[in-house]
Order: structure tokens, then C-alpha cells, then sequence
């Protein structure tokens, strides 16, 4: 699928997951997901990966959710569990392609976060998630996944990391713009120039998946 509904746009998170809900009557059983996403994680760099081994679900606890309202038991039960939210035998399977592309030094694993946007984090924000042992931050993915794992399709998430989020207040210059500012432009630069290697890697776990189905 190319793009995605944002909370920041207006929808609601149960429209935000549609798709993944479109994809399961479809009989889609995988779902592999990625987002652009601020570094948390001091170790990052701008243009490396982190695969997802967990998220933290910060606007779930603000009650928003994709499965809020009447249940529709097509899409699975009510209650269900979000301990192994991302697929450990795809993550096998992707640590072994990041080895054969020799991506080792770009490619990192973590616990990412979705914020509603569409404005960036602040300082406090980022010391706050940071402390909460988040690694990345965007503002999709979590609630695709949910929806998802409710419906039993197998998941596999990945983030690039497409700037760094400042933990220091930053000095102001000339313009009064503020020198550790994430802008909008420098984020889609990251993704365009990344867009060849990110094709390539995608194509490998599409194959390395398709080989158990």
C-alpha cells in the first residue's frame, strides 16, 4: 500500500487501520509496515534502521485506539494480547538479510512510539520518552499493527531514521529559528535518498516471507 491515513489529518485511528482491516478480508497474513522517525537512541544516525522488537503504545494510554467502539468479530476478539506484537521468526529472518546486505553498522533494533503530530516533539517530550525507553518516534504504525495482531496477521515493522530529536534546548539564530529545529523538508530529503537501498531490503524480506507460505 502506498501511503496512509494520520491521526493529524483529522481521521479517527479506526479509519487510521482500515486498511490493514481491508487487507485481512483481502487474506493478507503478513503485514510489513514502515515509517520516517526521530532517533531517541543517542546510537542512531540519520539514515540508519531500527527494526521494530516492540513499540510502546503512549496513545493508547490517552484511550485512542483502532479498536475503540462495538467490536466486529471479522477482525478478531476484544480482548487480545500485545506481548509478541512483531514476529520474532521474520526478525530472525531480517537480522540474517541485514548481514547478507552487509547493513550491520546502519542497522539497529528498538521500541518505537506514535505521537498524534503533526507537529515535532519538544525537548521535554523526547527526555520524557527517552526515560520510557523508547528508541524512535513517528507518528503511525501502532495502531496498523494493533489492528492487526487482532486480526492475527503476522507483523514486521522497521523505522528510518530520518532525523535526530534534541534532548538540549538549542541556541537561537539570525532568522529566530532554533538550530536543533526538525524540518519537514529534511525528512523527506532522508527518505528520497535512502529510496534505493530501503527498495532493496524490502524486496528481501518480501522473498526471505515467501519462502514459509
Amino acid at each position: 500500500m502506498q501511503g496512509r491515513f494520520h491521526y493529524y489529518e483529522g481521521y479517527p485511528l479506526s479509519i487510521c487501520a482500515m486498511p490493514v482491516r481491508l487487507m485481512k478480508l483481502l487474506g493478507v497474513s503478513y503485514l510489513i509496515a514502515s515509517n520516517a522517525a526521530g532517533g531517541l537512541n543517542p546510537k542512531y544516525k540519520v539514515g540508519d534502521i531500527m527494526l521494530q522488537k516492540d513499540h510502546f503504545n503512549i496513545m493508547g494510554l490517552a484511550g485512542l485506539g483502532p479498536h475503540i467502539g462495538p467490536n466486529d468479530s471479522r477482525f478478531g476478539p476484544r480482548f487480545f494480547p500485545m506481548t509478541n506484537a512483531y514476529d520474532e521468526s521474520i526478525l530472525n529472518k531480517v537480522r540474517q538479510i541485514v548481514k547478507d546486505l552487509k547493513m550491520e553498522n546502519k542497522v539497529h533494533e528498538g521500541v518505537y512510539t506514535c505521537v498524534g503530530g503533526p507537529n515535532y516533539e519538544t525537548v521535554a517530550d523526547v527526555r520524557a520518552l527517552i526515560s520510557l525507553g523508547v528508541d524512535s518516534v513517528g507518528m503511525s504504525t501502532v495502531h496498523e499493527v494493533i489492528a492487526a495482531r487482532q486480526c492475527g496477521i503476522r507483523c514486521f515493522a522497521f523505522s528510518l531514521i530520518t532525523n535526530i530529536c534534541s534532548t538540549e534546548y538549542g541556541t537561537t539564530t539570525e532568522d529566530h529559528s532554533c538550530s536543533t529545529e526538525v524540518h519537514s523538508e529534511e525528512v523527506l530529503k532522508v527518505g528520497k535518498d535512502m529510496e534505493d537501498e530501503l527498495r532493496i531490503f524490502v524486496e528481501e524480506i518480501v522473498e526471505a516471507i515467501s519462502q514459509d507460505t
